[in-house]
């Protein structure tokens, strides 16, 4: 009789260490996003002829996007399996290629995706910094761009480790402890129907 109840508070346990995990990691969405095998999976327009350094990356290899002046140098990529009404986070690492043109008054550096802006300052200097940002996809477009030398400035800049992946929803802590009650006043209830019937 009490292996019974044992046995349903034990799966009310599995299900609940379940809803309080930690998020799992989350499948990455971006193609070769870390540019150690070149730039492979990216469509570049408008750059010149560098546009990947071999051991310039944060580790490894890196997305040089630079130009003279004239059009804006970009890197695109489809990203397949976006959700309508989901969250993602998208982050990478950028910093300046050469030391020119300072971008300290004008965002010299952009991602695009799904008709959102984010622009961000490379500066003489800068060495690898993280940037980060987050959108709910409204299915506008999947192509994730990254630009330098943007917004009129002539700010060249280097990529890496870019990620994009779907932001788990993390439960209530009211909903846990809500399902715990439940788990508990379950077992107790079936205890008691066991302890009847002996």
């Amino acid at each position: 009789m009490c292996s019974s109840s044992a046995g349903s508070l034990s799966l009310g346990a599995a299900a609940l260490a379940t809803l309080l995990a930690a998020n799992p990691a989350a499948a990455e969405l971006v193609t070769n996003g870390g540019f150690d095998v070149g730039t492979a999976g990216w469509v570049l327009a408008d750059t010149d002829g560098f546009t990947f350094a071999f051991n310039e990356g944060n580790p490894g290899g890196a997305l040089v996007l630079n130009n003279g002046p004239g059009p804006v140098p970009r890197a695109s990529q489809a990203v397949d399996g976006l959700v309508i009404g989901t969250t993602y986070a998208l982050s990478f690492d950028a910093k300046s290629h050469y030391n020119c043109c300072n971008g300290v008054a004008t965002p010299g550096a952009s991602a695009r995706i799904d008709g959102n802006k984010f622009d961000f300052f490379i500066f003489n200097g800068q060495p690898w910094t993280q940037y980060s940002f987050s959108f709910t996809y409204a299915g506008l477009s999947n192509v994730l761009t990254l630009a330098s030398q943007d917004n009129g400035t002539d700010s060249d800049g280097e990529f890496d480790n870019v990620s994009l992946t779907a932001v788990a929803p993390v439960p209530l802590p009211g909903t846990a402890l809500m399902m715990l009650s439940g788990l508990a006043g379950v077992g107790l209830a079936r205890r008691r129907v066991l302890q009847r019937a002996d």
